[in-house]
């Protein structure tokens, strides 16, 4: 397991001593503070307790670690300067966090040419998720821009690289646009389509657009038409099905029982932003509620709020949240 990886596996506690009386009281009984800390590092947790002369820090490592500088930035301020007014926003949070992003938590993947930096404490915990042994069946849930395909492609590069797999298989249903001409072949998803050039982007972007058309040319890498996955098993394969929202339970069945032996698979999607002219429901939902509590899948859900394409990405899609508007459901 990568060194990176190590420091989530298992709890961990801190004691934080040297503490004046104010701040010990200020950081205990500051109880907007500590909500603030809760939210802005989860899905990774902690907990606070304090004795005569020290503070305890305990839970997920990455949170005790952070939990740790944040209050060592704030015991070393001198007491007149904690203030609600100044230390009660999530200003000081954040820059924690962001530090950590960029400095302790990047990503070097063996197969990759560049660190990987993420973007997201989400990202940080996908990609756990998406690296552990303990399960076969991953799904990364949430809005557009937070980053679950680019991750899943590197993991899968990951991977392939330490020779975990022979090949990636990626695959996505066709969405039909409007005024398009549906054909018996877009009907079928038959043919690779336009609609899998975003997926080229993000291999170029990871390993350049040589080593793309090499993994290709070494069929160790398939950019898969859904239809092509019908009557087929996959061994030894990292799978990504992308867009998974926008596949009607028939199809969803007919994909996620393509997994072979030593294969695993990630599922992406958006249950909010269903493509279906059909009018079916969709499978990504209905395959939620069948594996909520197995032992050989887990879900992870990234919220709007960290949304990382840009910022003007992350306000437009919550203007259509907030209006809700059926008409326009399709999310790339």
């Amino acid at each position: 397991m990568d060194s990176y990886l190590k420091i989530m596996t298992e709890p961990h506690q801190v004691e934080i001593r040297q503490l004046g009386n104010y701040s010990k009281q200020f950081l205990i009984d500051n109880e907007y503070l500590v909500k603030a800390i809760e939210k802005m590092l989860l899905p990774f947790k902690f907990h606070v307790s304090s004795t005569h002369d020290s503070i305890q820090v305990g839970g997920d490592e990455i949170a005790v670690m952070l939990v740790t500088k944040l209050f060592d930035q704030i015991s070393g301020a001198p007491d007149e300067h904690k203030s609600p007014e100044i230390l009660q926003t999530d200003t000081i949070i954040s820059g924690v966090v962001e530090h950590a992003l960029k400095h302790d938590l990047s990503f070097r993947f063996e197969g990759l040419p560049h660190p990987l930096q993420p973007k997201s404490l989400s990202q940080v915990a996908f990609m756990h998720k998406l690296l552990s042994k303990s399960k076969k069946l991953i799904f990364g849930i949430g809005p557009t821009g937070t980053g679950k395909t680019h991750l899943a492609i590197t993991a899968a590069l990951n991977q392939l690289a330490k020779g975990k797999v022979k090949r990636i298989v990626i695959t996505r249903p066709h969405i039909v646009m409007e005024g398009e001409i549906v054909t018996p072949a877009t009907r079928a998803e038959m043919e690779r389509d336009d609609q899998f050039e975003y997926l080229e982007d993000v291999f170029a972007d990871l390993i350049g657009h040589l080593k793309f058309s090499n993994l290709i040319e070494q069929r160790k890498l398939e950019l898969m038409p859904l239809g092509h996955m019908r009557g087929r098993t996959f061994n030894d394969s990292f799978i990504i099905i992308d867009e998974a929202q926008n596949m009607t339970i028939r199809k969803t069945r007919m994909a996620v029982t393509r997994i072979g032996r030593s294969s695993r698979m990630v599922v992406t999607g958006d249950p909010t932003h269903v493509d279906l002219r059909s009018g079916e429901p969709s499978g990504l939902n209905h395959i939620l509620e069948l594996v909520r509590g197995s032992d050989f899948a887990t879900i992870h859900h990234f919220e709007k709020t960290q949304i990382i394409r840009t910022r003007i990405a992350a306000q437009l899609e919550q203007l259509y949240t907030l209006q809700d508007n059926d008409k326009v459901a399709f999310a790339a």
